[in-house]
């Protein structure tokens, strides 16, 4: 079975069990018929992996992992913010929820990559001296990425919820933390998952290096409850084996990285549980 699997479940049902409820409450989000979208949610959850021995994606429904994937692209390689390429290039369509009139996302997500900062070794975009640390200084302790630029939030249509990266060498293996803000956890947590594992995997094989632990920490963790049954559903579900991540290992630049250089062997998910709304 997937030991993501594992870490879905016991999730969900901490927040089914445990959840707080925010109904009554001022909240942001709604859904399209423009009806607050409350939640159950937890606070502070840690999920850790190790990509050494399975790639973390869930059975107990079919995860869009190539979505995430080509999420990664977008932000990280493409450095962009706009949704019509995302759509265009990619297929990826559910963003145009959050697009503005121009059709991206303003100074959001691939924008905030987009930026160089001047070091002393020169001027370098996020994930160029991420890679050149990795390079040239692997055992800092100052290896992050973010996404979450205060001066900017203002012009995001969105403010990013996986937003920070923090990353580790221990001498054999690449390590990494992913810090999410707020996951809707049923939508999107194993999306979040795979892409960031994924992302992982990118930069270990372009740095040379192997492929280690993988944490993954959520401030608010929830589920909307309009999506409680399908949780229900998702818990009453057995895990299924793990598939095998295979990734063409000539890829030795980042920015080659393309769609078809991954592939998935073995991935047999339970069905999907119906659409799920998506609160905006």
């Amino acid at each position: 079975m997937t030991k993501a699997d594992i870490q879905i479940k016991m999730n969900l049902k901490r927040v089914l069990n445990q959840g707080v409820s925010d109904e009554g409450q001022a909240i942001r989000p709604v859904w399209a018929d423009g009806t607050p979208a409350n939640t159950l949610k937890v606070f502070g959850v840690l999920n850790e992996y190790d990509l050494a021995e399975e790639f973390p994606i869930g059975s107990l429904r079919p995860t869009a992992w190539k979505a995430g994937l080509k999420e990664d692209l977008w932000i990280y390689q493409e450095q962009s913010n706009d949704v019509e390429l995302l759509e265009y290039k990619y297929g990826v369509k559910y963003w145009r929820e959050w697009a503005n009139d121009k059709g991206d996302l303003g100074l959001a997500y691939g924008r905030q990559m987009a930026y160089e900062h001047k070091y002393k070794e020169g001027y370098f975009t996020q994930i160029d001296r991420l890679i050149w640390d990795l390079k040239n200084n692997p055992y800092s302790r100052r290896m992050i990425t973010n996404l979450y630029n205060h001066e900017d939030l203002h012009g995001m249509t969105l403010y990013p919820c996986a937003f920070l990266t923090m990353w580790d060498f221990d001498g054999e293996r690449l390590n990494m933390t992913l810090v999410q803000r707020s996951s809707d956890y049923l939508v999107a947590g194993n999306i979040n998952v795979t892409q960031y594992a994924l992302l992982l995997h990118m930069v270990a094989q372009s740095a040379g290096m192997l492929v280690g632990k993988f944490n993954h920490y959520i401030n608010n963790l929830h589920i909307y409850t309009r999506h409680i049954d399908q949780a229900i559903d998702v818990v009453g579900r057995e895990p299924l084996p793990a598939p095998k991540l295979i990734i063409d290992d000539s890829v030795k630049n980042f920015y080659d990285f393309k769609v078809e250089h991954f592939k998935l062997e073995g991935y047999e998910p339970h069905p999907q549980i119906g659409k799920l709304e998506i609160a905006i």
